[in-house]
This record gives structure tokens, C-alpha cells and sequence, in this order.
């Protein structure tokens, strides 16, 4: 069974608290961030502006950022969105868990990631 913990975003600050899931020592999310070509990283900026703007619990049109239905499992996922990446969470008590991040192009794909993640991550709860 994999290790999960958590660490606290320090690119978010506000009256939600923000984490990243590793997984084994290494977060999905900055796999994603560290692989991203040069042209996307005004959009990463973007994504903690969102981040930023949720954690203070302001109100964002579902372009920049919507809540899926709650899953099986109970967990209410959220997505974070620019006009070519995405990044996955979950809803805690307080705040989000940032699982994944991902490209437009590929949502489908990582949405079942996402997915696969997250249940691991409650099962070892």
C-alpha cells in the first residue's frame, strides 16, 4: 500500500487551507507543474490566482472553477480550469487536497487517474 501524506500549498494563502497529495514521497501535482512546457506557465499562475480566489472564499463562474457530484465514496471533487490546463482536488473539512493536475487535451484520461487516486487515498484512511 502506497504512503500518502500531505503538505500545505505555499503558493495559496486565504481562510481555506490548501494541500497537496504525495504519493510515496512524490505529489502528482508537482510532477505535472515541473513537466509543463514553457508556454503554459502564465497559466500556472493562473491556477493559484483561482486557488487563491476559492481559499478566500470568493465565488468564481464554473469556467475557472465548479464542483463535480459528490462520488461514491461521498468525497466532493472540485476542478480548477484555464483555457488548457486542469487541476483535480477533493473537498475537506477547511479546505481542498490538490491530487492532479493535467492538460485539457488529456481530461479524460486524467479524470480516471484523478479517480484512481483518490479512492486509494480515502481507502488508506
Amino acid at each position: 500500500m502506497p504512503k500518502y501524506t500531505l503538505e500545505r500549498m505555499e503558493q495559496v494563502h486565504g481562510r481555506q487551507t490548501f494541500s497537496k497529495l504525495s504519493v510515496d514521497g512524490v505529489a502528482p501535482f508537482d510532477v505535472f507543474i515541473a513537466d509543463l512546457e514553457d508556454i503554459y506557465r502564465s497559466e500556472v499562475l493562473t491556477l493559484y490566482a483561482i486557488m487563491n480566489q476559492i481559499a478566500m472564499l470568493r465565488s468564481l463562474p464554473s469556467t475557472k472553477f465548479h464542483f463535480y457530484s459528490d462520488g461514491k465514496d461521498g468525497v466532493r471533487e472540485c476542478e480548477f480550469k484555464t483555457k488548457h490546463l486542469r487541476v483535480y482536488a477533493i473537498e475537506t473539512v477547511g479546505g481542498k487536497i490538490v491530487i492532479l493536475g493535467g492538460k485539457k487535451s488529456n481530461q479524460k484520461k486524467d479524470e480516471v487517474e484523478f479517480r484512481r487516486i483518490k479512492r486509494e487515498y480515502i481507502k488508506s484512511l
